[in-house]
């Protein structure tokens, strides 16, 4: 019975890992993409987005996307946009409670599900 657990164990050992690095395969690429289409819809001449700008995270171990005040970039993030799969992420912060809340949220959801335009 025992050679029968060990064996058992190394298959879970061996799946594990695999996936997840596929998740953050996925992630990393979730993040180069939203960061390539944000400079693209919001920080290309949109002067909704003229007081901030964004700094993306992408080679982290976990990638992240920050968006900062532009006068003072080493403030603290008033929007984070954390992908954790290859459509899915997280998002948190200030601005999504303002006036730019709606039109953040409805940007990410459209790009999350790979519709990369900006209106």
């Amino acid at each position: 019975m025992r050679p029968v657990l060990l064996a058992a164990a190394a298959v879970l050992l061996a799946i594990g890992p695999a996936a997840a690095e596929s998740t953050t395969d996925a992630a990393h690429a979730l993040a180069t993409q939203l960061a390539t289409t944000m400079q693209k819809c919001w920080f290309s001449g949109d002067a909704a987005f003229a007081p901030y700008r964004y700094t993306p995270e992408v080679n982290a171990g976990s990638p992240r996307i920050l968006i900062v005040p532009k006068k003072t970039p080493q403030s603290r993030p008033l929007l984070v946009v954390v992908p954790t799969g290859a459509k899915s992420a997280d998002a948190y912060g200030p601005l999504l409670a303002g006036a730019l809340g709606p039109r953040l949220r409805a940007d990410l959801t459209r790009w999350l599900t790979g519709n990369g335009d900006c209106t």
